[in-house]
This record gives C-alpha cells, sequence and structure tokens, in this order.
C-alpha cells in the first residue's frame, strides 16, 4: 500500500479529493430492511469477482467500467481470460488456479458437503478499480438477477 507522502503531490490531492466526495455521500440504510438470510445450509450461493474476468467473447472491461459480465457456473477455465491490466498487477496466480480470484470448485466442494445449500448457475465479474458509487446501478442490476435465481447470499472476491 502506498502513503499519501509517497505520491505525487498532484496525485495525493486527487486521492483525497475523491475520499472526501465519498464521504459526503448520504446512504439510506433505514429505506432497505434487514434481511436474515437462510442459515449457509440452506443457501444457494453466487460468487462476484473484482478480477475483471470474462468469457473470451464478451466486451474487455475497460479503464473505470462500471459494468458487470455473467460467468456460467459450469465454465471451462480455459475460457475465461482478465482484462484488468496494471503494471501492478501480477496475474499469474489467476492463471495458475482460477479459485483464486473465482473459487468455483471451492463452492462446489462446500455444497458437496453440505456446508452451503447450492451453487448459484450464474456469477459476476467486475473490474474492482472502478469507483464503488459507480456500480451501483450494476449491483442493483445483479442483486435482481440474483434474487430471480434464487441466490440467497452472494460472495464477494476482491482481487
Amino acid at each position: 500500500m502506498v502513503r499519501l507522502s509517497d505520491l505525487h503531490p498532484e496525485e495525493a490531492e486527487h486521492m483525497l479529493q475523491r475520499a472526501e466526495q465519498l464521504r459526503r455521500r448520504q446512504f439510506d440504510h433505514e429505506a432497505t430492511p434487514w434481511v436474515t438470510p437462510p442459515p449457509l445450509a440452506d443457501s444457494k450461493i453466487a460468487l462476484i469477482t473484482t478480477a475483471a474476468l470474462h468469457r473470451r467473447d464478451d466486451p474487455p472491461f475497460r479503464f473505470a467500467d462500471s459494468g458487470y459480465r455473467t460467468i456460467p457456473d459450469d465454465i471451462d477455465p480455459n475460457d475465461l481470460v482478465q482484462s484488468h491490466i496494471s503494471v501492478n498487477f501480477d496475474r499469474t496466480h489467476y492463471q495458475r488456479d482460477i479459485n483464486v480470484v473465482l473459487p468455483i470448485e471451492r463452492m462446489h466442494e462446500l455444497a458437496d458437503a453440505g456446508e452451503i445449500g447450492g451453487v448459484s448457475l450464474t456469477h459476476y465479474s467486475i473490474l474492482g478499480a472502478t469507483e464503488a458509487f459507480l456500480l451501483e446501478p450494476s449491483a442493483a442490476e445483479m442483486a435482481q438477477r440474483m434474487h430471480d435465481e434464487g441466490v440467497d447470499a452472494a460472495l464477494l472476491v476482491p482481487v
């Protein structure tokens, strides 16, 4: 993690301004009632990765992309690519084991062991480098899709 004092002054100022904008945002937590999900052993779980994964024929993620891509549960890992590119980001971990960024196999092991009720037929991928508030429309759409599919909970896999 880089300290603000180590950044170029203009970049540090930009980061401070962004942090202040996020602090000023008002969230209406009262408008959304608390929902108690079923026990994990009875819950269908979906995965949401911030690794910018997508199928080879999907459009790649671009800078500040606020969209999402769907990943079928039965996808062949060789059909996935990662379009998050940075000189500071090492992708070899994902290339060796997809479960590092999208733990589909681990979820099925948990389902087989009875630890969770089941695994969603659809998982989701976003570009984690995008400002969180820009993802709100996509988050609402993903939540509706998960609801429609009978998903009880989602596991966010930050990368």
